[in-house]
């Protein structure tokens, strides 16, 4: 299975994750977009990456 990492925010006061729609390869590429999100924007959300599969795999069956 392969992962990809999406960058979501929550609202203040809110548990609901709102998808950015941006989507990285690597959880360090999605923490450095995150930091320069952060850095350049009167934050009144937090910022999190979210693991997900990036559905690219044919799952592996077993007959037995």
């Amino acid at each position: 299975m392969k992962l990809i990492y999406v960058l979501v925010y929550f609202v203040s006061g809110s548990f609901e994750p709102v998808e950015t729609g941006m989507k990285f390869e690597t959880l360090a590429e999605c923490n450095d977009a995150a930091f320069e999100m952060a850095a350049s924007f009167d934050m009144r959300y937090t910022l999190q990456c979210v693991p997900q599969d990036a559905g690219n795999d044919l799952p592996k069956i077993s007959l037995l």
